[in-house]
Protein backbone atom coordinates (compact mmCIF):
# COMPACT_ATOMS: atom_id res chain seq x y z
CA UNK A 1 0.00 0.00 0.00
CA UNK A 2 1.30 3.55 -0.92
CA UNK A 3 2.21 6.42 1.82
CA UNK A 4 -0.89 8.20 0.22
CA UNK A 5 -3.29 5.23 0.28
CA UNK A 6 -2.04 4.61 4.19
CA UNK A 7 -2.69 8.69 4.91
CA UNK A 8 -6.04 8.41 2.73
CA UNK A 9 -6.86 5.91 4.91
CA UNK A 10 -5.59 7.24 8.15
CA UNK A 11 -8.21 10.55 7.69
CA UNK A 12 -11.10 8.45 6.91
CA UNK A 13 -10.55 7.18 10.38
CA UNK A 14 -10.18 10.19 12.45
CA UNK A 15 -13.26 11.60 9.87
CA UNK A 16 -15.45 8.69 11.25
CA UNK A 17 -14.12 8.82 14.69
CA UNK A 18 -15.23 12.34 14.83
CA UNK A 19 -18.32 11.64 13.49
CA UNK A 20 -19.59 8.87 15.89
CA UNK A 21 -17.97 10.59 19.13
CA UNK A 22 -20.79 13.91 17.59
CA UNK A 23 -23.28 11.44 17.66
CA UNK A 24 -22.31 10.52 20.64
CA UNK A 25 -20.46 7.53 20.79
CA UNK A 26 -22.44 5.19 18.89
CA UNK A 27 -24.04 4.57 15.70
CA UNK A 28 -28.21 4.41 15.65
CA UNK A 29 -28.68 0.71 15.97
CA UNK A 30 -30.85 -0.54 12.61
CA UNK A 31 -34.64 -0.53 13.53
CA UNK A 32 -36.09 -3.96 14.23
CA UNK A 33 -38.59 -4.96 11.73
CA UNK A 34 -41.12 -6.86 12.06
CA UNK A 35 -44.34 -8.26 9.74
CA UNK A 36 -47.74 -7.95 11.70
CA UNK A 37 -50.50 -10.63 10.87
CA UNK A 38 -54.05 -9.96 11.72
CA UNK A 39 -56.78 -12.80 11.44
CA UNK A 40 -60.36 -12.23 11.34
CA UNK A 41 -60.84 -13.27 15.29
CA UNK A 42 -60.63 -10.30 17.80
CA UNK A 43 -59.51 -13.01 20.92
CA UNK A 44 -56.73 -11.44 22.42
CA UNK A 45 -57.03 -8.23 20.53
CA UNK A 46 -56.58 -5.50 23.08
CA UNK A 47 -53.75 -7.28 24.90
CA UNK A 48 -52.05 -7.91 21.69
CA UNK A 49 -52.56 -3.57 21.14
CA UNK A 50 -51.10 -3.08 24.15
CA UNK A 51 -47.96 -5.69 23.72
CA UNK A 52 -47.33 -4.29 20.54
CA UNK A 53 -47.28 -0.69 21.87
CA UNK A 54 -44.30 -1.80 24.04
CA UNK A 55 -42.48 -3.04 21.15
CA UNK A 56 -43.17 -0.02 19.14
CA UNK A 57 -42.04 1.71 21.94
CA UNK A 58 -38.75 -0.90 22.29
CA UNK A 59 -37.90 0.68 18.50
CA UNK A 60 -39.56 -2.13 16.92
CA UNK A 61 -41.20 -0.96 13.38
CA UNK A 62 -44.13 -2.80 11.69
CA UNK A 63 -45.48 -3.70 8.37
CA UNK A 64 -48.87 -5.10 8.18
CA UNK A 65 -51.10 -7.33 6.55
CA UNK A 66 -55.24 -7.62 7.03
CA UNK A 67 -57.89 -10.32 6.68
CA UNK A 68 -60.40 -8.48 4.61
CA UNK A 69 -62.67 -9.66 7.68
CA UNK A 70 -60.93 -7.67 10.38
CA UNK A 71 -59.79 -4.60 8.10
CA UNK A 72 -62.48 -2.04 8.86
CA UNK A 73 -62.15 -3.03 12.68
CA UNK A 74 -58.78 -2.36 13.00
CA UNK A 75 -57.41 0.07 10.50
CA UNK A 76 -58.12 3.09 12.52
CA UNK A 77 -57.41 1.23 15.56
CA UNK A 78 -53.74 0.22 14.27
CA UNK A 79 -53.12 3.84 12.61
CA UNK A 80 -51.45 4.99 16.13
CA UNK A 81 -48.44 2.41 15.62
CA UNK A 82 -47.17 3.81 12.10
CA UNK A 83 -47.59 0.26 10.57
CA UNK A 84 -48.52 0.85 7.01
CA UNK A 85 -50.63 -1.90 5.74
CA UNK A 86 -49.10 -3.35 2.67
CA UNK A 87 -49.50 -5.50 -0.37
CA UNK A 88 -47.77 -7.39 -2.52
CA UNK A 89 -45.98 -10.96 -2.78
CA UNK A 90 -45.12 -12.91 0.12
CA UNK A 91 -41.75 -13.04 -0.99
CA UNK A 92 -41.21 -9.16 -1.45
CA UNK A 93 -42.87 -8.69 2.03
CA UNK A 94 -40.12 -11.48 3.75
CA UNK A 95 -37.13 -9.95 2.44
CA UNK A 96 -37.97 -6.44 4.04
CA UNK A 97 -38.44 -7.72 7.40
CA UNK A 98 -36.72 -10.33 10.33
CA UNK A 99 -40.13 -11.75 11.96
CA UNK A 100 -43.40 -12.65 11.75
CA UNK A 101 -46.06 -11.57 14.59
CA UNK A 102 -49.26 -12.81 14.53
CA UNK A 103 -51.31 -10.78 17.34
CA UNK A 104 -55.24 -12.29 16.57
CA UNK A 105 -54.47 -16.44 15.18
CA UNK A 106 -57.69 -17.70 14.24
CA UNK A 107 -58.48 -21.58 14.20
CA UNK A 108 -58.97 -21.17 10.43
CA UNK A 109 -55.92 -19.67 9.97
CA UNK A 110 -54.19 -22.55 12.29
CA UNK A 111 -55.62 -25.36 10.14
CA UNK A 112 -54.65 -23.95 7.01
CA UNK A 113 -50.43 -23.46 7.69
CA UNK A 114 -50.66 -26.90 9.79
CA UNK A 115 -52.05 -28.83 6.82
CA UNK A 116 -49.97 -26.72 4.31
CA UNK A 117 -52.62 -25.01 2.68
CA UNK A 118 -52.04 -20.97 1.21
CA UNK A 119 -54.50 -20.08 -0.32
CA UNK A 120 -54.84 -16.38 1.05
CA UNK A 121 -52.31 -14.02 1.76
CA UNK A 122 -51.43 -14.83 5.46
CA UNK A 123 -51.48 -18.27 4.57
CA UNK A 124 -49.16 -17.52 1.64
CA UNK A 125 -47.07 -15.40 4.40
CA UNK A 126 -47.18 -18.10 7.15
CA UNK A 127 -45.85 -20.77 4.38
CA UNK A 128 -43.09 -18.53 3.11
CA UNK A 129 -41.97 -17.84 6.52
CA UNK A 130 -41.64 -21.75 7.25
CA UNK A 131 -39.60 -22.47 4.47
CA UNK A 132 -37.32 -19.72 4.84
CA UNK A 133 -37.09 -20.15 8.26
CA UNK A 134 -38.53 -17.07 9.46
CA UNK A 135 -38.96 -16.20 13.10
CA UNK A 136 -42.68 -16.32 13.55
CA UNK A 137 -44.61 -15.57 16.89
CA UNK A 138 -48.31 -16.41 17.20
CA UNK A 139 -51.01 -15.54 19.67
CA UNK A 140 -52.74 -18.91 20.75
CA UNK A 141 -55.75 -16.81 22.47
CA UNK A 142 -57.98 -17.50 19.28
CA UNK A 143 -57.13 -20.84 18.77
CA UNK A 144 -57.11 -22.56 22.67
CA UNK A 145 -59.67 -24.62 23.43
CA UNK A 146 -60.16 -23.71 26.81
CA UNK A 147 -58.78 -20.55 26.59
CA UNK A 148 -60.16 -17.66 29.05
CA UNK A 149 -61.86 -15.57 26.19
CA UNK A 150 -63.19 -18.35 24.90
CA UNK A 151 -64.75 -19.39 28.12
CA UNK A 152 -65.53 -16.36 29.13
CA UNK A 153 -68.05 -16.32 25.68
CA UNK A 154 -69.41 -19.54 26.42
CA UNK A 155 -67.46 -21.14 23.16
CA UNK A 156 -66.90 -24.96 24.88
CA UNK A 157 -66.71 -26.70 21.69
CA UNK A 158 -67.33 -30.45 22.37
CA UNK A 159 -64.24 -33.00 22.82
CA UNK A 160 -63.26 -34.00 19.43
CA UNK A 161 -63.12 -30.19 18.48
CA UNK A 162 -61.09 -29.04 20.80
CA UNK A 163 -58.68 -32.52 20.03
CA UNK A 164 -58.95 -30.70 16.55
CA UNK A 165 -58.12 -27.40 18.04
CA UNK A 166 -55.20 -28.00 20.06
CA UNK A 167 -53.92 -30.55 17.44
CA UNK A 168 -53.33 -27.06 15.05
CA UNK A 169 -51.41 -25.39 18.06
CA UNK A 170 -48.73 -28.71 18.51
CA UNK A 171 -48.39 -29.08 14.82
CA UNK A 172 -47.61 -25.41 14.40
CA UNK A 173 -44.97 -25.73 17.64
CA UNK A 174 -43.55 -28.89 15.82
CA UNK A 175 -42.78 -26.28 12.39
CA UNK A 176 -41.03 -23.93 14.96
CA UNK A 177 -43.54 -20.81 15.56
CA UNK A 178 -43.72 -19.98 18.83
CA UNK A 179 -46.79 -19.30 20.52
CA UNK A 180 -47.59 -17.18 23.00
CA UNK A 181 -50.09 -15.27 25.07
CA UNK A 182 -51.36 -12.20 23.46
CA UNK A 183 -50.51 -10.62 27.08
CA UNK A 184 -46.87 -11.49 26.83
CA UNK A 185 -46.20 -11.36 22.96
CA UNK A 186 -43.55 -8.71 23.67
CA UNK A 187 -41.88 -10.69 26.27
CA UNK A 188 -41.96 -13.56 23.95
CA UNK A 189 -40.40 -11.52 21.22
CA UNK A 190 -37.66 -9.74 23.20
CA UNK A 191 -36.91 -12.65 25.27
CA UNK A 192 -37.19 -11.08 28.30
CA UNK A 193 -39.35 -8.09 29.86
CA UNK A 194 -38.81 -5.24 27.88
CA UNK A 195 -38.34 -1.90 30.04
CA UNK A 196 -41.93 -0.21 29.82
CA UNK A 197 -43.46 -3.82 30.15
CA UNK A 198 -44.58 -4.36 33.99
CA UNK A 199 -44.02 -7.81 34.87
CA UNK A 200 -46.88 -10.04 36.11
CA UNK A 201 -46.38 -12.49 38.21
CA UNK A 202 -48.30 -15.30 37.71
CA UNK A 203 -49.37 -17.45 40.67
CA UNK A 204 -48.70 -20.88 41.82
CA UNK A 205 -51.23 -23.47 43.25
CA UNK A 206 -49.87 -25.61 46.10
CA UNK A 207 -51.48 -29.11 46.40
CA UNK A 208 -55.10 -29.06 47.00
CA UNK A 209 -55.11 -33.09 48.35
CA UNK A 210 -53.42 -36.25 47.99
CA UNK A 211 -56.23 -38.47 47.14
CA UNK A 212 -59.51 -38.08 44.71
CA UNK A 213 -59.91 -38.07 41.44
CA UNK A 214 -59.17 -34.12 39.79
CA UNK A 215 -61.89 -33.08 36.69
CA UNK A 216 -62.69 -30.66 34.05
CA UNK A 217 -64.67 -28.81 35.52
CA UNK A 218 -61.64 -28.10 38.69
CA UNK A 219 -59.02 -27.71 35.55
CA UNK A 220 -60.96 -24.90 34.10
CA UNK A 221 -61.38 -22.72 37.43
CA UNK A 222 -57.73 -22.84 38.11
CA UNK A 223 -55.83 -19.25 37.55
CA UNK A 224 -52.05 -20.59 38.35
CA UNK A 225 -49.39 -21.99 36.30
CA UNK A 226 -48.60 -24.90 38.36
CA UNK A 227 -50.54 -27.65 39.96
CA UNK A 228 -49.64 -30.11 42.74
CA UNK A 229 -51.19 -33.13 42.80
CA UNK A 230 -50.32 -36.14 45.23
CA UNK A 231 -49.53 -39.28 43.37
CA UNK A 232 -53.16 -41.37 44.17
CA UNK A 233 -55.15 -38.40 42.65
CA UNK A 234 -56.83 -39.14 39.63
CA UNK A 235 -56.73 -36.72 36.80
CA UNK A 236 -59.06 -37.40 34.60
CA UNK A 237 -58.12 -37.30 30.24
CA UNK A 238 -60.42 -34.42 30.00
CA UNK A 239 -58.90 -32.10 32.61
CA UNK A 240 -55.32 -33.81 31.37
CA UNK A 241 -55.85 -31.76 27.99
CA UNK A 242 -57.21 -28.98 29.75
CA UNK A 243 -54.07 -28.24 31.86
CA UNK A 244 -51.71 -29.01 28.50
CA UNK A 245 -54.38 -26.60 26.43
CA UNK A 246 -53.29 -23.42 29.12
CA UNK A 247 -49.56 -24.33 29.91
CA UNK A 248 -50.52 -25.14 33.31
CA UNK A 249 -47.63 -27.89 34.70
CA UNK A 250 -48.95 -30.46 36.53
CA UNK A 251 -46.21 -31.92 39.45
CA UNK A 252 -46.53 -34.87 41.63
CA UNK A 253 -45.37 -35.20 44.90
Amino acid sequence: MSIDAVLDRILLDLLSDRIIARMGGRVPAKPRSALLLFAETDFGLEAALGQLQQLRDAGWAFETVIAPEARQSLKDRLAGFGAAEVEGKAGDLLDRNTTILVPTLSVSLAAKVALGIADDPLSKILQGGLERGVRIIAARDGVCPNGRDRRARGLLPNAAYQATMSGHLQTLMSYGIELSWAARLAVTVEGDTPASATPIAAPKLIAARTEGVFGLREARSLEATELRLGHAVIVTPAAAEELRARDIALVRE
